[in-house]
């Protein structure tokens, strides 16, 4: 995304359709949105330098929260959330965390 090369849809249309559940029912960056960025430039400003060479923060990111724009609980970060899209992608990551849970408590 910070090289232009892919948008936050098709990120997370890769992470949801190639890695499966255990990384994240809607992806990486749709799940970031409903975390709250704030919180997770916190989390990525920490763990970077624990598992990486790379310095700083991620400009991206930092710059949605410098914005205000903190995902689903400002109502805009990388997606919209203000809309009827936001409501139906929250129901449904909803809905598949509880058939996750189900299918869990099954084994």
């Amino acid at each position: 995304m910070q090289q232009d090369i892919a948008s936050p849809e098709t990120i997370d249309d890769i992470a949801k359709y190639s890695l499966g559940l255990r990384y994240s029912i809607l992806g990486p960056i749709a799940s970031a949105d409903l975390g709250g960025l704030d919180t997770f430039n916190i989390i990525i400003g920490y763990l970077t330098h624990e598992i990486s060479n790379a310095v700083g923060e991620n400009p991206l990111l930092a710059q949605k929260v410098k914005e205000g724009k903190l995902g689903q609980k400002t109502g805009e970060g990388f997606y919209d959330w203000t809309g009827e899209q936001g409501k139906e992608t929250i129901k449904y990551r909803d809905e598949q965390l509880l058939r996750a849970l189900a299918r869990e408590n099954k084994n």
